[in-house]
């Protein structure tokens, strides 16, 4: 059965030449796809190949700038610098005490009206054994250029003071603030949580 549809197929492709040159020109149009399909590869790989040659070489060359240990000690005392700046408290009610004072000293300096501030329990710092951190959340009126030097004050606090979240509405008079801050204290050494300590 088998052998007989493939001599039919046979005396078919023999007698038939439109069948012959169908099939020659879809092998053509094959090809040229399979050609042009290479091409692209290896268009696309030659390129790769040279932006990764050309990383490498601007690697190469500033591996080799001698500025590289200045850089280093620069960022060293940098971070030093920003590690310096954060407080120092020496209990964790001292901390939200302290944030508390100062958050409605720079309201004052500021000029903003009747501020409140309220803070939560101090917290530990994920991965950071030698810190604390104390949300606390103000409100307070404000007229315009008093809200603009407070929010300059809270900007110059970074990074020990963030704010997470700030609203500001209109009032009868000027506008109604609204904000909540994050801010880190250096605790006591020999007041670390025991497992982080432990951990190298």
């Amino acid at each position: 059965m088998i052998r007989q549809q493939l001599a039919d197929a046979a005396a078919q492709w023999r007698q038939n030449r439109r069948l012959r040159l169908a099939v020659l020109a879809g092998l053509l149009v094959l090809g040229f796809h399979l050609v042009s399909a290479l091409a692209d590869r290896r268009d696309a790989v030659a390129k790769a190949y040279q932006r990764d040659l050309q990383l490498l070489t601007r690697l190469d060359s500033a591996s080799r700038q001698a500025e590289w240990p200045a850089r280093a000690e620069q960022a060293r005392e940098a971070l030093l610098a920003v590690q310096a700046g954060v407080p120092r408290a020496q209990s964790a009610g001292l901390a939200q005490a302290e944030l508390q004072a100062w958050l409605t000293e720079q309201a004052s300096q500021s000029g903003l009206v009747q501020p409140r501030v309220r803070t939560e329990t101090t917290l530990d710092v994920p991965g950071r054994p030698e810190l604390w951190q104390v949300v606390a959340r103000m409100d307070a009126e404000a007229g315009a250029g008093a809200l603009a030097t407070f929010l300059q004050a809270m900007s110059a606090s970074l990074p020990w003071v963030q704010v997470e979240r700030l609203e500001v509405r209109e009032a009868r008079e000027g506008v109604h603030l609204s904000l909540i801050v994050r801010a880190y204290y250096h605790r006591p050494a020999g007041d670390r949580p025991a497992d982080e300590e432990a951990t190298p």
